[in-house]
């Protein structure tokens, strides 16, 4: 296929968009590659701060609660994972597993939600994260953080444009290399007993209160977000209805032990005092730890890795976001020119889209005037933003489960439907925790950019009501019918809900 060409699915009947991906050749340990670089380390070194800020010294307990939560929720896309499968991931499975509407809807809810997490604020944090390690430790290399944040940008593209399984191994790579040093750390705090010794005191919410270890879940579950990205290369993937269930349930497991890990570390190490504690919320709390139980030599390596990780979440965004709108380019409610492909069978158009969106994010971010740390805030707004819509999924991924679930085989139920619940309550306690005393500004700026969001994907969603609705109808059909049917007509259809492929007169 030439550059820039529009692939068409063989066979396919005349006026249905196709489009043809990569050759399904990608394995569990891609999917879990995939998955994984959502943040572990970064989350880890940098966002449990905020988790510590309410938790305390019982954040290792509020992360373990969290991490079940997650579990929970783990669960719930693995209950999708193993009836659908295509690149547009979320919105197949809401279209299949509910209506078209609803599909489409959060289609244009997750969609944006990548772009603010990692289409675009991610390199913003790229840029002052590169920036502020090169002033600590190589300052000869002196570059503003907007150009580093545009190196991010076309890395993380580059990657993606030449090749998912490029993409993923340098993903993988990245986000095992940044994960050695800061391993190293938590067992050398352990190994040395911290300030007073190992101790399960941590886990007692006694130590604090059941108030606090219960904002510290809030923010906790908020470490696990992105876990499911795993399933934008079902449709690349070999056995995806194995593979990626197996992917988001073993990186969210992976991941809360590792969170689990380094808390407990860093907790026993900063010690219970409350100045100990306070050291936690400083500009590198893990490198401080470094430096008391290591050396300075680990400060800067750490250092480093976070940068190496942000760069890991970034290509791994932009794997996912970009087959999100590939898959809804080639089911028209897109422009045609989302479906263009590479030469490579990689999102040219998606691509694009992501392109544009990281520099609106670093423009916003150099032209925004929210004081000193500017480049920092509008990255926390934008992630903010980001959070918000993508948890605002999760809630509705939970409740079309407990549909699947009742509708299909109901042995297990007994362990199902309290798995269900947790998954349910977890995004929106998370909701909760974020709104309960509403962000001030510029934080709030976050709340409004999300529910413009909103509002922009209502307004799409009505425009193809109203304009197209055979193309609502036939949303997410063409992914099932490549893998599991013979290619659409204008005969095909299917019972929302059942992800069943009907043919009939079309309604």
């Amino acid at each position: 296929m030439s550059e820039g060409s529009l692939a068409a699915a063989p066979g396919a009947a005349e006026g249905v968009p196709g489009g043809q991906l990569g050759e399904r050749k990608l394995t569990t340990i891609h999917a879990i590659g995939q998955s994984l670089a959502i943040g572990p380390i970064f989350s880890g070194a940098v966002l449990t701060a905020l988790v510590a800020s309410v938790a305390g010294y019982n954040t290792p307990l509020s992360v373990l609660l969290g991490g079940l939560g997650a579990l929970a929720l783990a669960y719930v896309v693995s209950v999708f994972a193993r009836r659908f499968s295509g690149a547009g991931a979320i919105y197949e499975y809401l279209t299949r597993g509910a209506s078209p509407d609803l599909g489409v809807f959060a289609a244009g809810l997750y969609g944006l939600g990548l772009l603010f997490l990692g289409g675009g604020g991610v390199f913003i944090a790229i840029g002052f994260l590169a920036e502020g390690f090169f002033a600590a430790h190589l300052d000869a290399i002196a570059l503003d953080w907007w150009v580093w944040g545009l190196l991010g940008l076309a890395l993380a593209v580059g990657f993606n444009h030449f090749g998912v399984r490029l993409a993923i191994r340098g993903v993988l790579a990245l986000a095992i290399l940044s994960a050695i040093p800061l391993a190293f750390l938590a067992l050398a705090i352990i190994v040395q007993g911290g300030v007073d010794g190992n101790t399960l005191a941590p886990f007692d919410p006694g130590e604090t209160s059941w108030t606090a270890t219960f904002n510290g879940i809030l923010f906790a579950v908020t470490l696990f977000s992105g876990f499911e990205a795993a399933a934008s290369i079902g449709e690349e993937t070999a056995e995806p209805r194995r593979s990626i269930p197996r992917a988001v349930v073993g990186t969210v497991a992976i991941s809360a032990a590792f969170y689990l890990l380094l808390t407990y570390a860093a907790t026993i190490g900063f010690g219970a005092a409350a100045a100990g504690q306070e050291r936690w919320g400083g500009p590198s709390p893990m490198g401080d730890l470094a430096t008391e139980y290591v050396g300075s030599g680990l400060a800067t390596v750490i250092d480093l890795v976070i940068v190496l990780d942000a760069i890991s979440v970034a290509i791994a965004f932009v794997v996912a976001a970009s087959r999100v709108f590939f898959a809804l380019g080639r089911d028209r409610l897109l422009p045609r020119p989302m479906a263009v492909v590479s030469r490579h069978n990689t999102p040219l158009g998606g691509n694009a889209v992501i392109l544009a969106a990281g520099i609106a994010a670093i423009l916003y971010a150099g032209l925004a005037d929210y004081g000193e740390a500017t480049e920092i805030t509008a990255f926390g707004i934008s992630a903010a933003a980001g959070s918000y819509l993508v948890e605002a999924i999760y809630v509705l991924l939970a409740l079309v489960a407990f549909r699947l679930v009742l509708g299909g085989d109901r042995a297990g139920l007994w362990w199902k439907l309290p798995t269900l619940l947790a998954a349910l309550a977890t995004p929106i306690l998370a909701f909760y925790g974020s709104f309960k005393d509403f962000p001030p500004y510029p934080a709030d700026r976050g709340v409004y950019f999300a529910l413009v969001a909103v509002g922009i994907a209502a307004l799409w969603w009505a425009y193809l009501r109203l304009r197209h609705p055979d193309r609502i109808r036939r949303a997410a059909a063409y992914a099932e019918a490549h893998h599991d049917v013979p290619p659409l007509d204008e005969t095909l259809d299917y019972r929302p809900g059942s992800g069943e492929p009907v043919v009939g007169p079309a309604r």
